[in-house]
């Protein structure tokens, strides 16, 4: 019931007679260095613990030519932990730990508009480039199977995630527009699950709890305010600056009652019902403050002065409340075939802007309304030509309705966001993925997709009041533009086809070639358009040549990705005018890249 789909993540369990383990060590382009290590250890039949670690170090793509530093380089290092328990044959327990922590460079993006580095990977930004992530968490989970038809589980966890950055937006060493930034999250869950199969049937139902914290603070720095040009300043010399400090916090509480059952009609004919009712509460505390000078208090400026009265200043409480079911119908055509119709809504729970700007536009205190979706789909599955071609296809239709999207722009001394239910829109299209097996050595596999997406209604803020014809009262209004506005990364055409060849050696190994290109046909970066940052549909090829062993434990590997070395873009923002610096800034997929793996099974 989500409102685009879900992934679930099964771990397996330790299954293992005695200690067994794997390692992977690569090395590649730009000083690739990655080890990832797991194992297995099974004290008896019932307990043992698996243990996984990994590191991956990388020099970066570009450089900062202001600082000296890596940029788009990597430092990351995870580690996840379990140990299971099996008293008896009906009960399982599993307690796991898990933490990534990533101290790579801050990412300051490429400066578009000049005076702009010659590589897309290069940056000339002063903000900074320290940058720490940390997340980690625990669960515990607990499964008892009361009988043929009946398994009760339990599962409790707790996460939380510290980060630690900053984003030059300008990508210049002055402090033109910077934003030094920390955010703190933590949460806990509870899930209890009762899962029932019977000879025809099958379900699961059950209850969810979640409280959570979200926090954070930044600074928006403009070190340019009163400056006549954005660019003309000697080095080293800054005018006395203007910062806005965004702080605050959002409480959440959420409850569910969930239920999903299947039932075969006939041998051919299934029927499933779902149906979830969720019920959040929210509390959000905003807080945004202007200083004379370059960074807040908050952020290491104990000079800074105050500059006027607080723009936004309140906490406030909503409630939100949606039932949403699901069914579908499958029947299977023949052993090799099977046709579905499925019919869903989603909800995307309402809150608050934690960015809003209460004197550019007023109602960001009373928070958004949830986001709700109805989706349709008509597909078919199977295969074909004696098993030789697997393949699924289907149609999809989505109606949205009020839609929340988010728009910063500048306004007036800072930037200001508006997060609102800006109307409604309709995705459709059509999906095809297969594999097919040409020969003993030879399969192709391949996917294509077409989506049809636009705004059927987009309301957007002008904050503008009577100086704006669309507005007659002040401080501003809403105005349909769903004509002027497109989906974002949302290209109309995507498609992908690969190819695995296997040549069988006569001590038993084997030896894989593994070519594949995708297509991504142009899209926006932004729901208006940006000639600068839009991304061009591009092409991308990579290719893998894999030997491994006859007994499956050693594999040596060379793997090419980007073999083209295609520039694009994957993300962006855009600030335009001399008050930010004419902050136009692209971020990059990695370039070609070529790196020699070695597995040990062991």
């Amino acid at each position: 019931n989500t409102i685009g789909g879900a992934i679930k993540y099964v771990t397996k369990r330790i299954d293992a007679d005695e200690p067994e383990g794997q390692i992977r060590a690569s090395y590649g382009s730009f000083n690739q260095r990655d080890i990832v290590a797991s194992a297995e250890l099974p004290f008896n039949e019932k307990f043992g613990i698996s243990a996984a670690v990994a590191r991956y170090l990388r020099d970066g793509y570009g450089t900062n030519l202001n600082t000296g530093n890596e940029h788009y380089n990597k430092d990351v290092t995870a580690a996840r932990m379990s140990a299971e328990w099996t008293p008896t044959d009906n009960l399982f327990f599993r307690l796991a730990g898990d933490i990534v922590k990533d101290d790579s460079n801050a990412r300051h993006g490429h400066r578009e508009l000049a005076p702009s580095p010659a590589s897309v990977y290069d940056t000339n930004a002063g903000a900074g480039d320290r940058n720490s992530v940390t997340a980690k968490g625990l669960s515990l989970t607990g499964e008892w199977n009361v009988n043929d038809w009946l398994t009760l589980k339990s599962v409790s966890a707790y996460r939380d995630g510290q980060t630690r950055g900053n984003i030059d937006f300008d990508n210049l060493p002055q402090p033109i527009l910077d934003i030094p930034a920390r955010y703190d999250d933590d949460q806990f869950s509870q899930e209890f699950q009762a899962v029932l199969n019977g000879d025809r049937w099958s379900g699961v139902a059950g209850v969810y709890y979640l409280d959570a914290t979200a926090s954070g603070a930044f600074d928006t720095v403009l070190g340019l305010y009163n400056a006549n040009t954005a660019l003309s300043l000697p080095p080293g010399t800054f005018p006395v600056g203007l910062t806005t400090l965004t702080a605050g916090s959002v409480d959440t509480k959420s409850y569910a009652v969930f239920g999903d059952f299947s039932y075969d009609v006939t041998d051919a004919l299934s029927v499933s019902v779902g149906a979830r009712w969720t019920h959040d509460e929210k509390t959000g505390t905003v807080f945004r403050q202007q200083y004379a000078g370059i960074r807040s208090p908050s952020f290491g400026n104990a000079g800074a002065v105050l500059f006027g009265a607080p723009r936004t200043n309140y906490t406030r409480t909503r409630e939100f409340e949606k039932f949403t079911p699901r069914v579908s119908v499958s029947y299977k055509l023949n052993p090799d075939l099977t046709t579905y119709v499925s019919w869903g809504q989603g909800f995307k729970s309402g809150g608050f802007d934690m960015r809003g700007d209460a004197v550019a536009y007023p109602d960001t205190v009373k928070g958004y309304d949830p986001e709700t979706v109805e989706t349709w789909e008509i597909g078919l599955k199977g295969s074909l030509f004696d098993n030789r071609l697997n393949f699924a296809t289907a149609i999809y239709d989505s109606s949205y309705e009020d839609q929340q999207i988010t728009t910063q722009y500048p306004s007036g001394s800072t930037v200001a966001s508006v997060v609102d239910n800006v109307g409604s829109s309709s995705i459709r299209g059509w999906e095809f993925e297969g594999r097919l097996r040409v020969s003993d050595n030879l399969t192709v596999n391949g996917m294509l997709s077409y989506t049809d997406a636009k705004f059927d209604q987009f309301l957007a803020y002008i904050p503008t009041g009577p100086l704006n014809a669309s507005c007659p009262t002040q401080p501003g209004c809403f105005v349909d533009v769903s004509n002027q506005r497109d989906f974002q990364n949302t290209p109309e055409w995507t498609g992908s086809i690969g190819a695995t060849y296997t040549h069988w050696m006569a001590n038993g190994s084997n030896l894989a070639f593994i070519p594949s290109a995708s297509y991504r046909g142009d899209y926006q970066l932004f729901e208006t358009a940006s000639p600068v940052l839009d991304q061009g549909a591009f092409w991308m090829f990579d290719a893998s040549l894999v030997w491994t062993s006859s007994d499956d434990r050693l594999t040596v590997g060379v793997h090419g990705k980007n073999l083209s070395d295609e520039e694009y873009r994957v993300g962006g923002y855009v600030f335009p005018g001399a008050l930010f610096g004419d902050s136009l800034i692209g971020y990059y997929g990695a370039p070609r890249t070529v790196t020699a793996t070695v597995g040990l099974k062991f």
